[in-house]
């Protein structure tokens, strides 16, 4: 059972997130989630995506961090190369396990992926990782390709 702190910092994070403009006007974000939250989190925005009317979709990159997020920029190459379908809801990726992804030893496959992503019109995008240390670093450092490609939604609870 969740506690009602917990519930409240989820709701600050979707509330941020999907905000009165949203999906017409949504900044990509990241957020630390403590594991045992993921669940709610992750129902919790999918709810409210859904009564805006976006499809969520939830990638796991943690079994391979480097060759998942391989395949997500190969399925955005394709679909920037695609007309938009205005029949289409928009979709929000959330990407579980982005954290894993810092460190020089991972860099690689978020050069390609920052390419595809930037240009991106079809997809919302929220990273979601365990560790906030890591994330900002990929998000915060002017050094790498990520840098101020997404908010921090993390509640200071959870940093």
């Amino acid at each position: 059972m969740e506690v009602p702190e917990t519930d409240a910092f989820i709701e600050q994070i979707v509330d941020k997130f999907v905000h009165r403009l949203f999906p017409s006007f949504v900044e990509p974000g990241f957020v630390a989630c403590p594991d045992e939250h993921f669940p709610a989190f992750a129902a919790a925005m999918t709810r409210a995506a859904m009564a805006r009317g976006v499809v969520t979709e939830v990638i796991d990159l943690r079994p391979a961090p480097a060759e998942r997020l391989d395949e997500v920029t190969e399925r955005i190459y394709v679909s920037n190369r695609q007309p938009l379908d205005p029949t289409s809801p928009p979709r929000l990726l959330v990407l579980v396990g982005f954290d894993l992804l810092e460190g020089h030893d991972h860099e690689e496959p978020t050069y390609p992926f920052r390419s595809e992503f930037q240009f991106d019109k079809q997809h919302l995008w929220l990273f979601v990782g365990r560790d906030r240390r890591r994330l900002g670093r990929l998000f915060h450092n002017r050094k790498l390709p990520l840098y101020r490609a997404a908010q921090d939604l993390t509640p200071q609870e959870w940093r």
